[in-house]
C-alpha cells in the first residue's frame, strides 16, 4: 500500500492543482491603466523586465508615492517570481517579501505566497498563508481545498477530511479530491469511508492506470478491514493503539509505557513533537503479512506504524527497538514532508532503535559485526551513500544488510563529528523546502561530497 500511495501522490499532486484547485490561479493586476497595458508585454525573464521593474521601483519608493504605484511594482514582482518559479524558494524570497511590503494584507499576494511555499514543499508555512486568506474569505473553495491538500501533506488527516469534505461539494467529480479523501480516511482506519471515496474517484476518471491503482487501494483497504475485524483499540494524548486478533494478549500492559519512553527519546533527540496522534497497530505475524506484501520486521506508513509480533513473544527490548525505529520514520516524514534521503532516514531510525533496545546508539545489531569488520574495516569497502537505495531494494539479503549498515554508520559518523544537533538542523532545513545539499551545508558547513570522504576516513579508523 505504501508503494502504491507513493506512486499515486507523485503522479497526482501536480495534476490536482492544475485541475480544479489550482496554484498561481490569480495574478495580481497592476493598479494604473497604462501599466496594465504594459503588463501583458513582459512574458520572459531578461533585461527588459528588470529595467521595467527598476523604473517601477523608482516610482514606488519616491517621496509621495501612491498606493497604486506600489501595487504596480508588486504586480511585476509577482510576475517575475512566476517566470522563475522553478528556482528555489530562497532565490525568490526577497522578491516575495518586497511584494508583501508593497501590498500588505492583499488577498491575492497572500494566496500567491502560500502557493509558492506549497509548490516548494513547505506545507506548514503555506498553510499559515492559506488560513490567513480563509479568515478573510471564508467561502473561497479554492482556499478551502488548498488547506485540505496541505493538511494531507502534513499528515493531519482529520483536518484534511474536514476541508476536502467541504471542497468536494463544489468539485464533486474531482478525481484528486476524492482520492485524497479516501487516503485520509484510510490513514485514520476509517476503511468503509475510504472505500466509498475511492469508488467515487474510480468513477470520476477515464484513465485506466488510475482506475487500476484505485482498485488496488480498495483491495488493500478491504484486507486491512478483514485483518482488524474484531480488534480492540485504546488511546492516550499521543497514540491510538490497535490490537488486531489476539496481539493484545502478547503485549500485556507494556504498550503505552514503551510508547511513551520511545516518544520521549525520539522527540527529544530530533527536537520535534508531532501535533497529530500516531496510529500503532499490533498484529500477530500471520495476520501482518496478509496486509504487508514485503517481508519486514515492521513498517511505517505516514502516521501509521504496523508491527508484527510472534505469538507469545514478550521481549520489551524487542518491542521498544521496533517502535523506536518506526516512530523515527514517522517523525522524519512529518518533519521533512517526506524529503529525507533514504540513507539518513534509515540511519537515524537505526540510531534511535539501538539506543532504545541496547541502551546506546553505538551498540549495533550482532549480525552487523562480521560485515563491518570483514568488509568495511579490513576490506576497506565503504559504500557510497548514493547507492543505498539500490542496495536496500536488492534481492540479496547481504546487499540489504550492507545498505542498512552503511546508513547506520554514516549517521553515527555525522553525530560523532557534528553532534546529534546535526540531525535537527538537516531535518529542519529539509522541512523548509531546502535541497539536501543546502541542508548538509547548514549542518556541517560542507557539501555531501566532503561528508562522503569524511565518512570513508571515519570508517577506516573504527
Amino acid at each position: 500500500m505504501k508503494k502504491l500511495l507513493t506512486i499515486l501522490l507523485l503522479v497526482l499532486l501536480p495534476c490536482s492543482l492544475r485541475a480544479q484547485i489550482q496554484l498561481f490561479r490569480q495574478p495580481l493586476p497592476p493598479a494604473t491603466p497604462e501599466v496594465q497595458q504594459e503588463y501583458q508585454i513582459y512574458n520572459a525573464l531578461g533585461d527588459e523586465l528588470d529595467h521595467k521593474i527598476e523604473d517601477l521601483r523608482d516610482a514606488a519608493y519616491a517621496i509621495g508615492a501612491t498606493r497604486e504605484q506600489k501595487l504596480d511594482l508588486a504586480a511585476f514582482l509577482l510576475k517575475k517570481i512566476m517566470l522563475r518559479v522553478d528556482r528555489t524558494y530562497e532565490e525568490n524570497e526577497d522578491l516575495m517579501l518586497e511584494t508583501a511590503r508593497l501590498a500588505p494584507d492583499n488577498i491575492i499576494v497572500e494566496t500567491f505566497w502560500g502557493d509558492l511555499l506549497y509548490f516548494k514543499g513547505n506545507y506548514e508555512k503555506a498553510l499559515e498563508h492559506f488560513e490567513y486568506v480563509h479568515g478573510r474569505e471564508p467561502d473561497d473553495m479554492q482556499i478551502i481545498g488548498k488547506i485540505g491538500l496541505a493538511a494531507v501533506q502534513m499528515m493531519d488527516y482529520e483536518k484534511a477530511i474536514e476541508y476536502l469534505g467541504r471542497a468536494v461539494n463544489t468539485f464533486p467529480d474531482s478525481f484528486f479530491i476524492l482520492f485524497y479523501l479516501g487516503k485520509s480516511n484510510y490513514e485514520l482506519h476509517y476503511f468503509d469511508e475510504a472505500i466509498s471515496w475511492w469508488e467515487r474517484a474510480r468513477d470520476a476518471t477515464q484513465d485506466e492506470n488510475q482506475k487500476a491503482a484505485i482498485d488496488e487501494a480498495i483491495n488493500r483497504a478491504r484486507e486491512q478491514m478483514a485483518s482488524t475485524d474484531g480488534s480492540s483499540s485504546v488511546e492516550d494524548r499521543r497514540f491510538v493503539v490497535h490490537f488486531a486478533g489476539d496481539s493484545r494478549d502478547d503485549l500485556g500492559d507494556i504498550t503505552f509505557e514503551v510508547l511513551n519512553e520511545v516518544f520521549y527519546q525520539v522527540t527529544r533527540s530530533l527536537n520535534f513533537h508531532p501535533d497529530v496522534k500516531i496510529n500503532v497497530i499490533f498484529y500477530l505475524t500471520e495476520d501482518y503479512y496478509k496486509v504487508s506484501r514485503d517481508w519486514s520486521a515492521a513498517s511505517a506508513q505516514g502516521i501509521k506504524i504496523m508491527v508484527p509480533l510472534k505469538s507469545g513473544y514478550k521481549s520489551e527490548e524487542y518491542v521498544k527497538g521496533l517502535l523506536a525505529h518506526e516512530f523515527t520514520h514517522t517523525i522524519i516524514h512529518l518533519r521533512t514532508n517526506n524529503r529525507c534521503p533514504l540513507w539518513l532516514n534509515e540511519g537515524i531510525a537505526q540510531y534511535q532503535e539501538f539506543a532504545a533496545a541496547n541502551g546506546s546508539p553505538d551498540e549495533m545489531r550482532s549480525d552487523y559485526n562480521s560485515i563491518v569488520e570483514n568488509e568495511f574495516i579490513d576490506g576497506g569497502k565503504v559504500v557510497k551513500l548514493n547507492r543505498v537505495p539500490a542496495l536496500l531494494n536488492s534481492s540479496s539479503r547481504k546487499d540489504v544488510l550492507r545498505g542498512y549498515i552503511s546508513s547506520y554508520l554514516a549517521t553515527r559518523c555525522l553525530a560523532d563529528y557534528y553532534g546529534e544537533r546535526a540531525f535537527d538542523t538537516i531535518l529542519s532545513s529539509l522541512g523548509e523546502g531546502k535541497s539536501f545539499e543546502e541542508a548538509m551545508i547548514d549542518a556541517t558547513g560542507r557539501d555531501m561530497d566532503h561528508f562522503q570522504e569524511r565518512f570513508e576516513d571515519w570508517v577506516r579508523k573504527l
